[in-house]
């Protein structure tokens, strides 16, 4: 006799009871990343308060919300591009030029306030369409494309607000950054936000982004509109940015445009320790709130325990990696090699266009055609502009940029990206001059020890990138934040009172031969023996075949994760040798002095036909992209063009070369 007939009664019970248990084990798993940041910033808030002299007070609880509340939001935004398998690098410029736009028109009578605050919200949906906007219709990688719109939006908050200041109406900023029945009201803004993320988690839009991060091409083929749910993506994210420089405002009322790169790396950090999968998919916006809260909290701890805060840069960038080890726990649990090489990688459309001139590459010949005509065109604003005397000298500083293209380059021809040149080329040149400060004897180990530090770096990023598996953007964006930290923690945050050697004066100032300067026969001697290599030998081959398809190339025997690896070690390498010359023509090092070359050098590289997806392009390209570049600057510093409009015309520039010849494949194909 059955079970269920001798308890006719309770079988039922215990089919719904086990079909709960059921259902309770699948919600625990799917929100198993949120719910663990919830849990993180539960413990690191308690203790905080434990530490706070004024802990479990209300005031103490004001303070946190508001102070957290900015990241909040740009951890909202940086969501949901993620979500889609994509990456968006320009959240901090958006929160920063929205920020800017606040401080010049949320002021004045209440209903200019009230259309202040509009425009500000409007805008940053609109700088989020944008970028959806070209990241699909231009079918280009996120990555590349949110930084040069992020260097375009910076440029405009830069124009909006050259340096900080700006009014916003105070008693608006004291109702958002105060309390309506205890409750803090930018908790409620945030509650807010939520059921807006909420709603679009459950439209047809939310579901489009969630299938798209697990598979586009299935998404495509099972009918959903993945194009509008990406542009819809990109808006939302824009709208939770701008809602983040809108608050800003209100806490600081005023305006900086200073503030875009701190944001957007945090908000990298916040999603992964919110939950958010950076492979796309899995994860959800609420989570990247307690995630940003949690990294807010750590700054406290760490202040109330003593610690620096000249650290603070660095504690963010060592996060950031553990958060980024922790989101690529997908990767590491894979143990069937070619299943770890094939989750990353990416079909690239082959353009098979026919040459204007036979022998070369059209990009290189759109290239070589825009150098003439930039220098006509400065001609018209300096007469000596075509001198040759004029020309050496932009050669001689346009070879600092083409020997750190040099690395760049052959990092995208294997379709990864290295975002730590900023700070490997100042590591580099700070360890240089420091040797020389150690005494004379010394002076002769200033360019191996500064080499040194790119090869240590270069390393890191290539066994990261090459064997663990990491994304190549967020791990090299992660290991630029510590080299900063260090920089920080070293120098205590002022200049180093160093020297550069005479050697390193020698090459990076004089001209030595022929009247060419020293420096542009290093970047001559690099280039050939780059372009032989790339062309010639074995090493040149497997680069090329790793970039065009990884996979394929692995099973041919190539060892993939070592190409890789060398690959980033060479960068590495390329960033300190640049570093280490610009430190000797300027006789010293400074916080900061890599800035300027990261955006140019991906500009020369695209500019010149690599293609940003890997596998094609010539080292002739970039050497003629990086004349391009160097020229436009030359050009625009003629026309008295103010920095800020020059990173406008960078990231424009960028934008439309890739349009031209750096696509992807659309969905589907």
């Amino acid at each position: 006799m059955s079970e269920n007939t001798l308890n006719p009664t309770t079988a039922p019970g215990l089919e719904r009871t086990t079909a709960q248990s059921r259902h309770a084990g699948i919600w625990l798993r799917h929100n198993a990343g949120q719910l663990g940041a919830l849990g993180l910033f539960i413990v690191l808030f308690l203790v905080f308060n434990l530490l706070h002299p004024r802990g479990f007070q209300p005031l103490v609880f004001q303070t946190a919300a508001n102070e957290g509340a900015a990241l909040a939001f740009v951890a909202m935004a940086q969501t949901v591009p993620v979500l889609t398998g994509g990456l968006d690098l320009s959240v901090g410029a958006i929160l920063a030029l929205t920020n800017c736009l606040a401080s010049n028109v949320v002021n004045g009578s209440p209903v200019q306030v009230a259309l202040g605050v509009l425009l500000v919200l409007a805008t940053g949906a609109a700088c989020g369409a944008l970028n959806g906007l070209i990241v699909v219709y231009g079918r280009l990688q996120p990555i590349i494309a949110t930084l040069a719109t992020g260097a375009a939006f910076t440029g405009v908050a830069y124009l909006l607000r050259p340096v900080p200041g700006g009014e916003i109406d105070a008693d608006l900023g004291d109702i958002m950054t105060g309390t309506i029945l205890g409750v803090p009201v930018v908790l409620l803004l945030l509650l807010a936000a939520s059921g807006i993320w909420l709603a679009f988690k459950r439209s047809m839009f939310g579901r489009g982004c969630y299938a798209a991060g697990s598979s586009e091409n299935a998404a495509y083929m099972s009918g959903l509109n993945v194009e509008r749910a990406k542009i819809a993506a990109y808006a939302l994210s824009g709208f939770f940015a701008s809602i983040g420089g809108l608050f800003l405002a209100f806490q600081t009322l005023s305006g900086d445009a200073h503030i875009s790169g701190d944001y957007t790396l945090r908000s990298i950090a916040a999603v992964v320790i919110g939950g958010t999968s950076l492979l796309g998919g899995t994860g959800g916006a609420i989570g990247s709130i307690f995630g940003a809260y949690a990294l807010r909290t750590i700054t406290g701890v760490l202040f109330f325990t003593g610690v620096s805060p000249l650290t603070q840069p660095l504690y963010e960038g060592l996060v950031l990696l553990a958060a980024i080890s922790i989101g690529a726990a997908r990767f590491l649990q894979i143990k069937n090699r070619l299943d770890l090489i094939s989750t990353q990688d990416v079909t690239r459309e082959q353009v098979g266009a026919r040459q204007f001139v036979k022998g070369i590459d059209n990009p290189v010949l759109v290239s070589c055609i825009a150098v003439v005509a930039i220098i006509l065109i400065g001609s018209i604003y300096l007469p000596d502009f075509a001198s040759v005397k004029y020309l050496v000298q932009q050669l001689r500083i346009a070879s600092f940029l083409g020997i750190v293209a040099t690395g760049a380059m052959v990092v995208i021809l294997l379709g990864q990206i290295d975002l730590s040149i900023p700070w490997a080329m100042t590591a580099a040149a700070m360890v240089s001059t420091a040797v020389v400060g150690l005494g004379e004897a010394w002076a002769p180990f200033a360019i191996p020890a500064g080499l040194m530090v790119g090869v240590v770096v270069g390393l890191f990023n290539g066994i990261g990138v090459g064997y663990v598996r990491l994304p190549s953007m967020i791990l090299t964006l992660a290991t630029n934040a510590v080299l900063l930290g260090l920089a920080v923690v070293y120098t205590g945050g002022f200049a180093p009172q160093t020297k550069a050697s005479g050697l390193m004066r020698w090459l990076g100032r004089d001209s030595s031969v022929l009247g060419v300067p020293n420096v542009l026969w290093v970047w001559l001697l690099l280039g050939v023996g780059v372009a032989v290599v790339l062309r010639r030998s074995a090493v040149g081959r497997a680069i090329f075949a790793t970039g065009n398809r990884e996979v394929a190339s692995y099973l041919s025997g190539i060892r993939t994760s070592r190409v890789i690896c060398l690959a980033f070690v060479f960068s590495g390498v390329c960033s300190a040798l640049g570093g280490i010359l610009l430190a000797g023509r300027l006789d010293q090092s400074y916080q900061g002095m890599g800035n300027d070359y990261l955006l140019p050098a991906i500009a020369a590289v695209v500019l010149g036909g690599t293609h940003i997806l890997g596998g094609r392009g010539t080292y002739l390209g970039t050497a003629v992209g990086v004349l391009v570049i160097s020229l436009i600057s030359s050009v625009l510093a003629v026309m008295q063009i103010p920095e800020a409009s020059r990173q406008i015309i960078y990231g424009a520039v960028i934008i439309a070369m890739l349009l031209l010849h750096g696509r992807g494949a659309a969905p589907g194909r």
